[in-house]
């Protein structure tokens, strides 16, 4: 009786202070989940749950994945629990079990879908246990917070349930090993693109050697970092086979083939950044797994589309203005935005935001990251000009330079968002907003205002001078 009034007790003054948190006009999201916590150490195990809950993990992709799952669930009528506008940690996860509960502790929500930080796993994982984990990688993260992530898949399966039933890319050798044997399991993939190379390459590879017996791996087909499909020409170890594949990425046509344990299917593709494409094939074989209609789980992906903070694209006049969020401190991320930005074909001008400077007066941000980083991507000869804001603007003009960039198309200036008054934009096809994850809203977004603001009056000013042109040619 007296656990069950504690875990009361916690829920009333979560909920309260959440409601007085909202008064205020600020998120309430991280701070009832302390409070919580403070209360009741074990609350995220001791809370009712949703009768199924799914974690979402990995490096790369959490978020997106999480957002799009708890979408789709919904159309599908389902009432989700989701701390996809909060926290990923511990704190976060407590908040948002708490707020899917009644005032007595009843659930509200049919089914949970969990965003939970690869790190914090050991915190959460006994006490969420999920009926199923999805990851989406585990590649080279944060170096001041993060250690190799085979480390972290250690911590991962350390704290797996055993009866959790896991979703896995069988691209990443890391994430696929993941669990035990009695852990279920399916795996999702990427099929081969053209642009897939057959052996390892640039600035950070976690994955060179045979987990079996140390010789070294070959590869079918090599992506990105250690994602591909590898195998060992010595013991016959291999990359898993994929129940889930992605195939015949169109991004001409905006279309996909995603192969769904055994049938083929025609989709919309929402967004043809390879990142992007791996989050729709798990996305499609949770859905899959939570015995979705296959063909409901294709009309989805036609409503789908990544968060706006995180990718959004329009043309403003004459010229396409993209924005990208890049994940600072994650080389493997931000190389991924840098190659995204290359394939687009015109003459590109770049806002660069990436400093992931900390709130912390005490803290300290270690730039050794931005050599994980292919920055090599940016010395592309269509990239006109780069203009990098913040406090650590110099260090990435530096690493620009050693990348090969021409310093003269490199400019720095002090303030992020005054960043986007600096952009050359005569002559350009694409202007990019590259921000991070703690910027997104603080500079992200009032980038993205400026720089459409200034598009705009570009284009009107091309409107007027053509429209007077015209008067005068015509008198």
């Amino acid at each position: 009786m007296l656990r069950v009034l504690r875990v009361l007790l916690t829920i009333w003054a979560v909920k309260l202070s959440a409601l007085a948190i909202r008064a205020l006009g600020r998120p309430g999201t991280h701070t009832p989940g302390l409070i919580a916590r403070k209360l009741h150490p074990g609350i995220i195990g001791a809370v009712r749950h949703p009768a199924r809950v799914i974690a979402v993990t990995g490096t790369n992709g959490k978020t997106t994945v999480s957002n799009l799952l708890a979408e789709a669930l919904e159309a599908e009528g389902l009432r989700v629990a989701s701390n996809r506008s909060g926290s990923n940690i511990a704190a976060g996860v407590a908040t948002a079990l708490i707020g899917a509960v009644s005032w007595t502790g009843r659930p509200k929500a049919d089914i949970a879908v969990i965003e939970m930080d690869e790190r914090s796993a050991a915190i959460i994982l006994p006490g969420l246990s999920p009926d199923l984990l999805v990851c989406m990688n585990l590649t080279r993260d944060s170096i001041k917070r993060n250690a190799h992530p085979a480390y972290v898949a250690w911590i991962i399966s350390s704290a797996l349930p055993v009866n959790t039933s896991l979703v896995l890319n069988a691209d990443d050798l890391i994430a696929s090993s993941l669990g035990s044997e009695s852990n279920p399991r399916v795996y999702f993939a990427v099929d081969r693109l053209p642009t897939d190379g057959d052996r390892p390459s640039g600035a950070a590879v976690d994955i060179e050697i045979c987990p079996v017996c140390d010789h070294t791996l070959s590869w079918e087909y090599w992506r990105f970092n250690h994602i591909g499909k590898a195998y060992c020409p010595a013991c016959g170890f291999r990359s898993p086979e994929a129940a889930y594949r992605a195939r015949d990425v169109d991004a001409a046509s905006g279309r996909v083939t995603l192969e769904l344990d055994g049938q083929s299917r025609q989709a919309r593709l929402i967004n043809d950044n390879i990142v992007n494409v791996y989050n729709e094939i798990a996305v499609a074989a949770v859905l899959d797994q939570l015995s979705v209609p296959k063909d409901r789980i294709v009309a989805a992906f036609e409503l789908l589309s990544p968060p706006t903070t995180r990718f959004a694209a329009e043309v403003v006049g004459d010229v396409q203005l993209v924005r990208l969020l890049t994940k600072g401190l994650v080389g493997v991320a931000c190389s991924r935005a840098f190659e995204y930005l290359t394939s687009f074909r015109g003459r590109k001008a770049v806002v660069l935001n990436i400093d992931e400077a900390s709130e912390r007066s005490t803290d300290v941000e270690n730039t050794a990251w931005t050599y994980d980083a292919d920055y090599e991507y940016l010395a592309d000869d269509s990239i006109a000009q780069i203009v990098i804001g913040g406090a650590r603007r110099h260090d990435q003009a530096l690493r620009l330079a050693i990348a090969g960039v021409d310093p003269a198309r490199i400019v720095t200036v002090e303030s992020e968002t005054a960043a986007a008054d600096l952009i050359e934009l005569d002559g350009v096809d694409e202007v990019f907003n590259l921000h991070s994850v703690h910027n997104a809203l603080s500079t992200g977004t009032p980038v993205q205002r400026r720089l459409r603001a200034r598009l705009e009056g570009s284009a009107e000013r091309e409107s007027g001078a053509e429209s007077n042109s015209s008067s005068s040619a015509a008198s």
